[in-house]
Formats: structure tokens, sequence, C-alpha cells
């Protein structure tokens, strides 16, 4: 398209969220074929995604190479939606790999990243982050992957200046991490946000806390603490006031994404019905019914008629009800749970 001086130009619309970390490309055997099928995966760009299927203005932020992976990285995020302008390719470094092995007794995951384009993101950002940005999403991972990361996000938590709000999932992940002192740093940074997503399993394993009151004592800043209490739901901390919504029910193929949808679907509550924190946790696990329903990290997101049907049952109802995304025509029943997830 011949861009002439004559047309006028237009300003790009404010970013809602703002997601910045690594993504890779991700190789893994088809269980129905003897062959391997690849995808994307990004803890970071699976909430971008999720928020641009939800109708939010999404954008992801990163570094990947000038190789291959790096074309099949962007092209998938892009095509779901999600503004991909703030991305840097770089020419000495690789975009991650992971191999996800699968075998009779158990699944491996092994990471490729090590020295990989996203890991050498430093600040300053400049134009990556635009104007206007209502939530800026961080993750732990980012935090771990290299001490110019972790510079990146702590300049980050600090500018205030940055977005409206800062949202942060601590996503322990030990094995990013190459030194430095993990509990320390993962709660520093979320301790200067103002959304943070923990599970009970994580912040156990991080800091020793074995309630909800023990973890808002440890994160006093935050103005919402979520905390995910694996498959039996999500308590929200509101300074003190607490709200506890119990996951939904649903066949779980694969639990791989669903935190990161979780926390795509609160992100898109808080926009979309700010004050309303019931409402949040339970887009929080609408959304992540989408990733557990199929074996990618990203999947379809619920209709809009299903979600308001969800979000207008009485708390009884909830507490029954059972999503089914798994085939093209979306099912809410009520029963006794066979399963929960979120």
């Amino acid at each position: 398209m011949n861009h002439s001086a004559s047309v006028p130009t237009t300003q790009s619309p404010p970013v809602d969220v703002a997601a910045l970390g690594e993504s890779m490309l991700t190789v893994r055997p088809d269980p129905d074929e003897a062959a391997f099928e690849w995808e994307v995966s990004g803890a970071e760009s699976n909430v971008a995604r999720y928020c641009a299927a939800l109708g939010l203005e999404a954008a992801w932020i990163s570094q990947v190479g000038t190789d291959l992976a790096g074309d099949l990285v962007l092209s998938v995020i892009e095509a779901a939606g999600v503004d991909v302008s703030g991305v840097r390719r770089v020419s000495d470094r690789q975009t991650g790999l992971m191999l996800k092995e699968v075998t009779a007794n158990e699944r491996r995951v092994r990471y490729y990243r090590a020295g990989s384009a996203a890991a050498n993101m430093a600040p300053p950002l400049g134009p990556s982050l635009r104007r206007g940005l209502r939530i800026l999403h961080l993750t732990g991972i980012t935090l771990g992957l290299s001490s110019m990361c972790r510079q990146l996000v702590e300049s980050l938590v600090c500018d205030r200046a940055t977005a409206s709000r800062l949202s942060f999932d601590v996503n322990w992940r030990p094995a990013v991490w190459d030194g430095g002192d993990p509990p320390t740093a993962l709660r520093e940074a979320a301790n200067q946000c103002d959304i943070v997503f923990v599970g009970l399993d994580e912040a156990r394993d991080l800091w020793g806390t074995e309630s909800i009151a023990a973890i808002r004592a440890l994160l006093p800043c935050p103005s919402t603490v979520v905390v995910k209490d694996a498959a039996n739901g999500a308590h929200a901390d509101l300074f003190g006031r607490r709200l506890f919504v119990p996951a939904l029910g649903g066949p779980v193929i694969e639990p791989v994404g669903a935190g990161d949808a979780f926390a795509a679907g609160f992100l898109f509550g808080v926009l979309q019905h700010d004050g309303d924190v019931e409402a949040c946790l339970r887009l929080g696990h609408i959304t992540a019914m989408s990733a557990l329903a199929q074996r990618n990290d990203v999947g379809p997101v619920a209709d809009d008629r299903t979600v308001r049907l969800l979000l207008d049952m009485s708390p009884q109802q909830w507490r029954t009800a059972h999503l089914d995304l798994s085939g093209p025509r979306h099912r809410v029943t009520t029963r006794t749970r066979p399963h929960s997830a979120g």
C-alpha cells in the first residue's frame, strides 16, 4: 500500500493490557499421529492473546531472534489480534525453544532459552510502551530470566508512570532462575504492583506461607491480591475484604496455560466490571476453562451468551456449574461436580 503524505494519519487506540515477557516455539509429539506438532508458549503472550480474544486492545512486548522460530512466534501472536509493534528483532540472539516430552509415565519439559533474545531485554523500553496504557502485566518468569531482565522488571515496577495499573503474576518457575534470591525478589516486585496473582502452592514453596492471611501480610501494598487454590477456586483480598469463588467444573485435558487464562479473564473483569471483584473472579475461572479444555496453551474463549449466563448465576448455581468448551458449541450445565478447575 502506498502511504502518501496526503493520507491522514490516525492515532493508534490506547492499549488496555500490555504484557511483557518471553515466548518460545514449542515442539511436542502429536498424540494422534506418529509425528510432531508445534505451538507458541509464553505466559505473558498467553495473557495478551486471551485479552485480545475477550475483546480488549492487547499488546505483547518482547525480543525475538531473526530466525524461523521468531517468525513463527510473531505470526501466531499477531494473528491472535495482539499488537506486536513493541517486539524487537535481534540478529545476534536466538528465539527460545521448548520441547515437551511425553512418555508412558510422565510429561517432561525441556527449555532451550539460555542467552535467548528475550533473556537479553534491558531498560529502557522507550516507545514499546504506548501512552494511555491501562494495565501493564508482568510475571516472575521475566524477573528470573537474567540480571538484565531483572533490572528491566524492577525499573518498570518502580516507574508508576508506565501504566495506570501494574499487574504481576508470581509464576514461580525454579528452573528459570540461575541465582539470586528468588523469594525476596519476587516478593519485592509483587509488593510494588496493584494486582498480584499467586498460587497457594507457589506461596508455600517460596515463602513458607500456609494461609491467605499470611500471604497478605507479606504483600501489604497491592490493592488486590488474588490467591489461586488449584482446582478448589480463587480468593481475592482487597485490603482485608476477602472473597472466594469456587472453580468451575468441566473437562480437563491439559492444565498448562490455565493460570495465564485466569489472569487474562480477571484483568478483563477489572476493565469491564471494575469494583465487582466476584465478577472478575468468575471471569478468571471461565477463561481458565478455555485452556483446560484442550492441549494448546491458548484455546477458544466462551461466547458472550455463555459468559452472561454464568455471570448471572446465583452463588448456589455457580457452585454446581459445569462448563464444556471442548466442542464447537459451548454448554453450561449444573450438576454434582466431578471436577473443579482454576
